[in-house]
């Protein structure tokens, strides 16, 4: 186990982090920065969950929300990845966040900067109304911020709540890596060779 990624009571790490060989990121190692990962998948605005079922690869994107060591995943009951998710096999999830276009004097060096994390873990499906109640109004004040039950919308009912499928995916492993610089192919910061580079956000 990395020595930063301490395990809590029920065995978890009390944060996401790499421990194993799959989380090691390989092509430009120098862009990890496991100590991000919460920071990124708090901020992030859509999860891909990508699972294999009957020997055929899955993926499927959704809005989520993040919280001590845990993605959450809702939808409705007939959300077949949803209810494939809930027997607990193994699942991976990734954040993406593309924060600019960074554009080269040369074709091969054009590139993005961006934030990524990606996840390994299991799925349980959640029941329990209040649960449900509360982990949607975090999620709905994440996406919406400022905006109050009462005032702006009415609250969920708890037959909304009890139709809803909500899949905590306890995370047991991630990574996250990002790219955060300007163009740097070859040429790209002398003006005496021809073309243009530049960074665009996004």
């Amino acid at each position: 186990m990395n020595e930063n990624n301490a395990a809590s009571a029920d065995g978890r790490p009390s944060a996401p982090g790499p421990r194993t060989d799959r989380a090691r990121i390989r092509r430009h190692a120098d862009r990890a920065v496991p100590e991000r990962i919460e920071e990124f998948l708090r901020a992030g605005r859509v999860a891909h969950a990508a699972f294999a079922q009957d020997g055929e690869p899955r993926l499927t994107p959704f809005l989520y929300h993040y919280e001590a060591g845990c993605i959450y995943l809702h939808g409705s009951p007939g959300n077949a990845t949803l209810r494939l998710l809930r027997d607990g096999r193994p699942v991976t999830v990734a954040v993406t966040e593309l924060v600019a276009l960074v554009a080269s004097k040369t074709a091969s060096n054009h590139t993005a900067n961006y934030r990524s994390v990606i996840a390994f873990g299991h799925g349980r499906q959640i029941v329990d109304v209040s649960e449900k109640r509360r982990i949607l109004d975090l999620m709905t004040a994440r996406y919406f911020p400022g905006r109050r039950v009462g005032p702006d919308y009415s609250p969920a009912t708890d037959a909304d709540l009890e139709k809803m499928d909500l899949i905590e995916i306890a995370i047991d492993e991630a990574s996250a890596k990002m790219r955060d610089m300007g163009p740097n192919g070859p040429g790209d910061s002398d003006a005496d060779i021809p073309g243009s580079a530049f960074v665009e956000p996004v």
